[in-house]
């Protein structure tokens, strides 16, 4: 079975995002082909702050449809690169990619489409024939009424690498089975194609385009890393063109003249950079008001949305998460404790709710797997697999990236969640309003106390802590109280990040493999000013070091070597253990060197 993400990118587009998704629904994904298999299909929206309602029409009337919300206006490179990651993480073969203002036309397009890749390894990305949307053509009075929507807008093509354009064959012809042919082809329009994940491994769309010239600059990319492009004029789809700016308008003025500067200047020949340095001065004078603005913006190397320009575009709008709260777990050789904890999240009593929380295990690597012990769980969670272990950091933040949620909490595989504690982080995150990160109480499987909370580790608390015997100076402690209380740092066996602060403080740092990345993650939060709080009222049962101990001794305390280095810096690293050292020697207080944030 092939795996098929199919990715649109939404702004302020809800009929024709609905109307494209209704479409979808009768793509037939069974028996296409002879001896074809069958196919899974994940839809992935991804929405670029509309404020037309898109969001809550999309989750009313296609719930099954998986909604990115981006919180900006990323452009339409920034936001398929967005749904491509999000499709990768799913474990997609293929992506396709489809204009939100689309309509598929052959329910067997998939199929079709795939099959094309059979015929040579390095065909990267396959395109069908795409014609306008009846009424949607630019000449309606060129043809009769039995011809509307059956006109040619892309029948493969090719570029003009001399004017810096692309050429679309057949537009504006009436479609006769001229252009039903399998070929290589110079070049795919970014309206509709189909591309192998071979070829996302290697590139991406540049979202510095934001809008317009982003495929041409893609089909460049791939040929330029040795896969062919591919036209199929045997099945197709309907195409609303330019309903997202408009013919003529400024948005395409500006877009356009812009755009098409940076892709020659990146690309064309020398005699043609010339020439367009000619006609963009040309134009600098005596354009339109938006053409002249788009070379001035290129030449002053500004890139991204038009800066300052007022388009008449409504504000971004309110974002509608389907879910309250996403958990991320990664299972990593703890395949029993990870069937444990989703025991005790859909205990009655956790404060689970179906209706607004989802859960998602990742496998980190081979070894010791959870599939098989969590299967009857299936589909109620999200399952992902890594071939191989990527280390905590990696595999949590492909967690995040596949998490719909408005906060994620991330759970060690070694939790237990206990009586109300997912409801309670909940109710406690929304007290917050999203603006901080909150960690539960940590306890070992007796119920006995377990120190979770820690100050940013600094030689001078070193100092009080093994001199002057200030409990919690450098090592970890538990907050006294009931209260909420605010720290300086949590462990991430338990930490809730609402999308807000995702959004300011980014992802875990990719570059640690274990060790120090809650440290990292909590000193980036206090340099973004972002508090962080510990509440002793949801309480979880931590079975400290499962993981780690799989790792053995020796190569743990190589890894906690390695991140402490990175951390610190090899200066300080050496100057902190000194003191530690020292501190083990004379000092007041008799502990462990080693500072075990993680486990």
């Amino acid at each position: 079975m092939f795996k098929v993400a199919i990715i649109t990118v939404n702004y302020n587009g809800k009929e024709n995002t609905l109307e494209l998704l209704k479409s979808v629904e009768q793509l037939n994904t069974v028996n296409c082909e002879p001896h074809a298999p069958p196919l899974e299909v994940k839809t992935v929206v991804v929405d670029n702050a509309s404020s037309d309602n898109s969001v809550s029409e999309i989750h009313k009337k296609f719930p099954q449809v998986d909604v990115l919300q981006t919180g900006a206006n990323l452009g339409f490179g920034e936001g398929l690169n967005k749904g491509i990651d999000y499709g990768k993480i799913w474990g997609a073969d293929y992506f396709f990619v489809i204009n939100n203002d689309s309509i598929i036309g052959d329910p067997d397009i998939l199929q079709k489409l795939i099959k094309v890749f059979k015929k040579d390894p390095k065909i990267g990305v396959v395109a069908p024939r795409v014609l306008f949307q009846k009424g949607y053509e630019f000449h309606k009075d060129r043809y009769e009424q039995k011809d509307l929507g059956k006109v040619i807008w892309y029948g493969g093509g090719s570029f003009d690498w001399d004017n810096v354009a692309s050429i679309h064959r057949g537009i504006d012809e009436v479609d006769s089975a001229q252009y039903d042919l399998e070929e290589e082809t110079d070049f795919i329009t970014g309206a509709c194609f189909l591309v192998k994940k071979e070829v996302l491994e290697k590139v991406k769309f540049d979202g510095e385009y934001f809008l317009y010239f982003e495929d041409a600059d893609f089909n460049k990319q791939v040929k330029e890393i040795g896969f062919k492009l591919y036209y199929l004029g045997k099945t197709f789809i309907y195409h609303k063109v330019s309903q997202s700016t408009g013919i003529g308008s400024n948005l395409t003025d500006y877009f356009h003249s812009r755009n098409r500067l940076i892709f020659g200047f990146r690309y064309a020949k020398l005699r043609t950079k010339f020439a367009l340095l000619r006609e963009s001065l040309k134009l600098l004078i005596l354009g339109r008001k938006y053409q002249r603005m788009g070379i001035l913006d290129f030449y002053l190397r500004i890139s991204g949305p038009i800066p300052g320009a007022k388009l008449n575009h409504p504000p971004g709008g309110q974002i509608e998460y389907p879910f309250k709260l996403s958990i991320g777990i990664v299972n990593y050789n703890t395949a029993d404790l990870t069937r444990k904890l989703l025991d005790s999240i859909f205990e009655k009593g956790s404060g689970f709710n179906e209706n607004n929380m989802e859960v998602i295990v990742l496998d980190n690597g081979k070894v010791d797997p959870s599939l098989e012990k969590i299967k009857e769980y299936l589909p109620r969670i999200k399952y992902l697999k890594n071939e191989e272990n990527e280390g905590f950091s990696k595999g949590y933040n492909r967690t995040i990236k596949f998490s719909l949620g408005e906060n994620y909490l991330m759970l060690n595989s070694d939790i237990e969640v206990l009586n109300g504690a997912l409801s309670e982080m909940v109710k406690v995150a929304e007290q917050f309003k999203g603006e901080a990160v909150l960690g539960g109480k940590l306890v070992f499987p007796d119920r006995t106390k377990q120190d979770s909370a820690f100050h940013l580790p600094t030689i001078w608390g070193a100092l009080q802590e093994y001199f002057l015997k200030k409990k919690g100076s450098y090592f970890m402690f538990e907050p006294e109280g009931e209260r909420v209380s605010k720290v300086e740092g949590l462990v991430m066996a338990c930490f809730l990040i609402p999308r807000k602060v995702l959004e300011k403080a980014g992802l875990l740092d990719k570059s640690k493999f274990i060790f120090f990345e809650d440290i990292e993650y909590c000193r980036r939060l206090k340099e973004l000013d972002i508090p962080i709080y510990y509440v002793p009222t949801a309480k979880f049962i931590h079975h400290h070091g499962a993981s780690t101990k799989k790792i053995g001794l020796d190569k743990a305390t190589s890894f906690l070597t390695q991140s402490s280095i990175k951390y610190h810096g090899k200066f300080y690293y050496f100057l902190l253990t000194f003191v530690l050292r020292l501190g083990q020697l004379i000092g007041r207080v008799k502990t462990p060197i080693s500072r075990w944030t993680k486990d």
